[in-house]
């Protein structure tokens, strides 16, 4: 006899759930508890068990597709007497997005969901807004999460910003003398905020219920930007690596993110976040905090500007970062005072 698998809700408030994807292929045999899809909600991803012995015969729902509570998923054939004996179906390995109690992201990740404009599509609506001919596009549950969180952040984390320029002559010499394939700008200021947070301890710390916890990492996030979808490559301990082993590891994290790892999408906060628009061309700007850390730096364009020297001038490679902190965990002094030192890391030659 077949039995129909439906979404079970996952406490995610009436959003849509996405299909990462299925981890058994039509046909195949299924036991009851092992896993048999991964799903992402506005709060986390997990894998999903099955809920009884049988057979996949039936997948309802592709991989990228958004539904809801109740939806019908998967028809697995299996013996008339294990039906009755069948339980709701549960998830399992919850990885919960920090920033949701205590976590953005981002991310973590995902694609655009359709199930708003599929519906709409489906009930023959053709949603738009006058005069541009365009429809509303629903987000998806990566966007979401990313927008709920940075939201939260504003709204919650006392900001304030600090600016600074270092001279980046030793980063592009160091650059430029190694052999392709040449480390990631982030790889040099994943590495300058890591040696400054060795002497300004305090920007190691978290607020949570009016008392300063220390952070029980010591890793850098990276910002990253997949088909724009917000998600954070951590980078642990970035003091006891060179240029190109933290390069290789953000690399190696960008893949896995956008093979579809499960692991690679789970949130994992840091000390604090690099977020580098350089490429983009933007010479400077001001983050947001990405919770529940106390501090992010915004890394901008690595540019030649004229400089004194002496008695003339002359150009010179410059870049600008801004860093954003949360007033609740230091003051102004101390954080400008780790500021400079990120500009002294920066500006200090190293093999």
């Amino acid at each position: 006899m077949n039995y129909e698998m439906k979404m079970p809700d996952l406490a995610t408030t009436g959003s849509a759930i996405k299909i990462l994807r299925w981890l058994k292929q039509t046909g195949q045999p299924v036991k009851r508890g092992e896993h048999l899809l991964e799903v992402e909600t506005d709060k986390a991803v997990m894998e999903m068990e099955s809920s009884v012995d049988g057979i996949l015969r039936e997948t309802r729902v592709g991989t990228g597709a958004e539904v809801a509570a109740g939806d019908l998923i998967a028809v697995l054939e299996v013996d008339a007497p294990a039906a009755p004996a069948a339980r709701p179906a549960a998830a399992t390995s919850p990885q919960s997005v920090p920033g949701t109690s205590p976590a953005p992201a981002a991310p973590v990740p995902g694609r655009p969901g359709l199930f708003a404009r599929n519906r709409a599509a489906a009930s023959g609506a053709a949603p738009g807004q006058p005069g541009t001919g365009k429809a509303p596009e629903a987000l998806g549950p990566a966007r979401r999460t990313a927008a709920r969180r940075l939201q939260e952040s504003k709204q919650t984390i006392p900001h304030f910003y600090l600016q600074a320029s270092a001279s980046a002559e030793s980063l592009v010499a160091r650059r430029d003398a190694v052999s392709p394939p040449k480390p990631a700008w982030d790889a040099f200021f994943v590495q300058a905020a890591g040696r400054a947070l060795q002497r300004f301890d305090r920007m190691n710390f978290r607020f949570a219920d009016d008392t300063l916890v220390p952070a029980d990492t010591s890793s850098i996030g990276v910002a990253v930007d997949l088909e724009g979808d917000l998600f954070v490559v951590p980078v642990d301990a970035p003091t006891t690596k060179n240029v190109e082993q933290i390069s290789r590891e953000i690399r190696a994290g960008v893949e896995l993110l956008r093979s579809g790892s499960p692991d690679a999408r789970r949130i994992r906060p840091g000390v604090m976040t690099i977020s580098n628009l350089g490429a983009a061309g933007v010479e400077s700007f001001a983050a947001i905090i990405n919770p529940p850390e106390s501090a992010i730096l915004a890394v901008g364009a690595i540019r030649p500007v004229v400089v004194p020297k002496g008695d003339t001038c002359a150009p010179e490679w410059r870049v600008s970062l801004t860093l954003s902190v949360d007033h609740r965990v230091v003051n102004g002094k101390y954080a400008a005072d780790f500021l400079a030192a990120i500009v002294q890391e920066i500006e200090t030659p190293r093999p």
